[in-house]
């Protein structure tokens, strides 16, 4: 196995498939998306616990899978290029000849795994941010009826009697 091809091996299995989340705050959220509503957004951590964060608090999100994806297309780029040149070594029999083709073909097989995987989670964290199909974790709660206002009436105070001498 080559040195490229071990590097890219870990740096593919080190990004996951979780999100970058920056919110406005400061804070630095990393976890999977797993779907959305019109106002927030639903997340689940490494622990599987579950949480949501408000779409207006999110200033960037940097979505799981660019880094397999550029380098899966560096990858099968440079596999494609040596097998297109190709040579005439992978035809005959025998272990120089496989070692050699094995050689030529990995870089673009472990270029073209890499790029789908990147793919598949660069689309599923973005279609899961962009899902507003479920309702809101709290519903807001009706706004009551406004109640009358508060009078302000002195301590001690009673209503007068309607039916008394106003002028005693």
């Amino acid at each position: 196995m080559s040195v490229a091809v071990l590097c890219h091996v870990l740096v593919s299995v080190g990004c996951g498939t979780s999100a970058l989340i920056d919110t406005k705050e400061g804070r630095h959220v990393d976890a999977r998306i797993v779907g959305g509503s019109p106002g927030s957004i639903y997340l689940a951590g490494d622990n599987r616990d579950r949480f949501t964060l408000r779409r207006d608090d999110i200033a960037s999100v940097d979505h799981p899978g660019d880094v397999p994806i550029i380098i899966g297309t560096v990858l099968t780029a440079i596999g494609a290029f040596r097998l297109w040149q190709g040579d005439t070594r992978c035809n005959t029999r025998g272990a120089s000849g496989d070692g050699y083709c094995i050689a030529n073909a990995a870089p673009a097989m472990v270029g073209l795994l890499s790029l789908a995987w990147g793919l598949w989670a660069y689309h599923r964290s973005t279609h899961a941010f962009a899902d507003r199909s479920r309702p809101e974790p709290d519903q807001a709660m009706p706004l009551r009826a406004p109640a009358a206002p508060p009078t302000s009436r002195p301590p001690g105070w009673s209503k007068p009697d309607p039916f008394a001498d106003p002028h005693p």
